[in-house]
């Protein structure tokens, strides 16, 4: 039997649909507090190899949550549609807990890094986010990045901090960036 639960999306976030582009977006509908639940993403979990043989554009909605699983969403919906971006205003509180990582004002768009979450090469692509800080590149390494391991302390997802911790560990030398 195949479990799974739709992705939430809290009401102080609205997803919207651009008709010119068919961008899809979450914008806060209003301020957002530091730690404030945004989303919970939901869907099944499935492996790398499950992901694959859905074909192209499948896995569009995907999230990693731990080694070789990832959790694909069931249904496009606005919980799905929060964006990339090298300047994030959301990260992780656990696994699939999105909160607001500072004050976001009413009206702003709500991004998280996707280095946040994702720790394999599985959707690595061009960023286009436009911020001061973008990469030009997303990439699966990008958690291994020491400058955002202190930007985003306390935002990684669970098995991404596991991983974080088991480097500093196992080379002190950066023990002093974390």
């Amino acid at each position: 039997m195949r479990k799974s639960a739709s992705s939430f999306l809290s009401d102080c976030a609205i997803g919207r649909v651009d008709p010119r582009s068919d961008q899809r977006s979450v914008y806060a509908a209003r301020r957002i507090n530091p730690g404030e639940l945004i989303a919970v993403f939901g869907g099944s979990i499935v492996t790398p190899q499950q992901i694959a043989q859905l074909g192209p554009g499948a896995g569009r909605y995907a999230l990693q949550v731990d080694e070789d699983l990832y959790l694909l969403s069931d249904r496009d919906g606005p919980g799905d549609w929060i964006n990339h971006s090298c300047q994030p205003n959301a990260g992780f509180r656990g696994q699939v807990s999105l909160v607001a990582m500072h004050t976001i004002p009413a009206g702003d768009e709500i991004c998280f890094d996707y280095a946040m979450a994702d720790g394999s090469p599985y959707d690595e692509f061009d960023c286009q986010c436009g911020t001061p800080r973008c990469r030009g590149r997303v990439r699966g390494s990008d958690w291994q990045i020491p400058e955002l391991w202190i930007r985003y302390q306390g935002h990684f997802s669970t098995y991404l901090a596991a991983r974080i911790a088991g480097l500093v560990t196992t080379q002190p030398n950066l023990a002093a960036i974390s």
